[in-house]
């Protein structure tokens, strides 16, 4: 997993991970229990603040109550208030939802007294010497030292050149299936400091939708992904999904077969987040590649906020909606700005607005001219193209001139390259626009 930091957009930053195995359990289990006691601990404080005073503890003042209890001092101070802050960002994800209408939707809960609760060990909480990574508990405790493999700090690049890491955070978290722990991993961040991107190049620009993505570049090259199987997939784990809801309503909270189902929804939809986030790599590792091969400088992704907006407040029909909202678009945005920044490619969002309702040839505008979702048909010039694909010609013009209305295209584009997933090497492979 990589991302983008905030402060600093050409910043990047990479989390590896190490599996420990279980004979380190003994080790990690009594300071893992006793995170999960200060997180039970914020739980009953904040239900009693609310139920007296109807209102929610701040993060300081959890942070004061807690000090000076026993668990906090069995792990370091920060690693302590990474728990306390975990928290506090659940309650406000959780009144945010209450706010926007989700009535539906309940506060965090109490964990089960021998829960293994990921601990956190920020920048001051740990120290690499030589390959030996020693994460520091309280004062009064020997710390914990891990043995990691030689390299484990050198990131490799996709150019093949290698580059040295600097730790900054570090996490542990235990692997659990069928409520039996199999695996703690350690998640260790690197920053690997401001990545050198191009100033000169090509422009390339994706327009995000449900079943189908589609991409044109400023040299002329017209791609369209579809991905049906990435769609498919995420309605059948909504159907999975409901399916359990249905039958955990019908059963006694606490019970055995709720438990048992509880269990099984969760193996089940794992397993379908696996498939999906496997996919989702492969397209946007796809897209990368792409644009490191055609000599792309900037990469433009649309904004779309305003869609979501608009699938909010029934402007578009119940089908539409749905497709819109259950497709992880910042998460694929996220993983295409880390990928291209690897590759010295710089990302930017950009408005998306008119590009789906004016011809990319002409510049003209008439919404009545896209026959259907996926067809544009223009009134003026007789453009017949994959709806997709006009409006990622427009996103470009829009984002090389200011405005797609009224403006032709820079140069003629050729004859798209359409590329499906193919189940059998897992990744997505050029096939003819027929066979799409």
């Amino acid at each position: 997993m990589a991302w983008s930091d905030k402060s600093h957009p050409h910043r990047l930053l990479l989390t590896k991970q190490f599996p420990l195995g279980l004979e380190m359990l003994l080790v990690f289990q009594p300071v893992m229990q006793a995170a999960n006691r200060i997180w039970n601990s914020c739980v009953w404080h904040s239900r009693e603040t609310f139920k007296q005073e109807d209102r929610w503890p701040t993060e300081a003042e959890l942070k004061a109550k807690f000090k000076s209890f026993a668990a906090w001092k069995e792990l370091h101070s920060q690693s302590a208030q990474a728990v306390v802050e975990e928290y506090f960002e659940a309650v406000s994800s959780y009144r945010k939802h209450r706010e926007n209408g989700h009535h539906e939707m309940n506060p965090p809960g109490f964990k089960p007294k021998n829960h293994l609760r990921t601990v956190t060990w920020k920048r001051q909480g740990f120290d690499v010497e030589d390959n030996t990574l020693v994460l520091k508990l309280s004062r009064k405790k020997e710390p914990i030292k891990v043995a990691l493999p030689e390299g484990w700090n050198v990131v490799t690049l996709p150019d093949g050149t290698g580059v040295r890491g600097i730790p900054v955070e570090v996490k542990v978290k235990a692997v659990v299936r069928r409520r039996k722990v199999e695996n703690l991993v350690l998640h260790v961040t690197f920053d690997l400091g401001v990545m050198p991107v191009y100033r000169t190049g090509a422009v390339s620009a994706y327009d995000y939708n449900s079943a189908t993505f589609a991409r044109a570049a400023s040299n002329g090259q017209l791609d369209l992904f579809v991905c049906r199987e990435l769609l498919s997939l995420v309605q059948y784990r909504n159907k999975i999904l409901a399916e359990f809801q249905e039958k955990i309503s019908r059963c006694k909270e606490g019970s055995r077969r709720w438990k048992r189902l509880q269990a099984a929804k969760v193996h089940r939809l794992r397993r379908l987040d696996r498939r999906i986030r496997q996919m989702e790599h492969a397209l946007t590792k796809l897209f990368a590649q792409l644009d490191e091969a055609e000599g792309v400088a900037f990469a433009v992704v649309g904004d779309l906020t305003s869609l979501r907006r608009s699938a909010r407040t029934g402007m578009k029909g119940k089908k539409a909606s749905q497709k819109i909202n259950q497709m992880a678009y910042e998460r694929l945005q996220s993983e295409q700005r880390y990928k291209n920044l690897m590759r010295g490619i710089e990302t930017d969002p950009w408005t998306e607005k008119y590009t789906s309702t004016t011809c990319c040839t002409c510049g003209a505008y008439n919404p009545g001219w896209r026959k259907h979702r996926g067809l544009w048909v223009c009134g003026r010039c007789g453009l017949v193209l994959q709806a997709d694909l006009n409006g990622a010609a427009n996103l470009l013009k829009q984002y090389l001139f200011g405005t797609c209305t009224g403006r032709g295209l820079p140069s003629a584009f050729g004859e798209p390259r359409v590329w499906r997933w193919d189940g059998r090497h897992n990744r997505f492979v050029q096939v003819s626009s027929r066979a799409a």
